[in-house]
């Protein structure tokens, strides 16, 4: 008798990608033709792309980030697991603040971790 795994089954880059994809694109109420005119590109390839068929160039992963308005590292995540990851606008933006603002802020985001778990833990 087998063993239940524990684990969740390992998916492949491409797998995920391709399903990420069809996801963002059946949010905006398009089909693949559509998909495929804004972007260039044969219904064939986007087909491909959602079925984990393809594999693409970061230039191509960046396109669909930048169409579908939304971070590369989301079109690689598992959707059960994008919150457990930092939120992008809150990332994107402390990194445009100076090395000494983002410290700061960073320094303030720990103390007022801290307080709310009830450890009051300072570095």
């Amino acid at each position: 008798m087998k063993k239940p795994s524990n684990q969740k089954s390992s998916i492949s880059a491409a797998t995920l990608l391709g399903q990420n994809i069809a996801a963002l694109r059946k949010a905006s109420s398009l089909t693949q033709h559509q998909l495929a005119v804004a972007l260039g590109v044969e219904v064939e390839t986007i087909s491909r792309f959602e079925n984990g068929r393809l594999n693409t160039s970061l230039d191509q992963v960046d396109d669909f980030a930048t169409f579908f308005n939304t971070p590369v590292w989301t079109l690689f995540t598992p959707i059960d697991l994008r919150s457990t990851f930092p939120d992008p606008i809150l990332v994107t933006k402390m990194r445009s603040l100076s090395p000494k603002h983002r410290t700061t802020l960073g320094e303030l985001i720990q103390v007022y971790y801290n307080a709310h778990r009830g450890t009051a833990k300072t570095n």
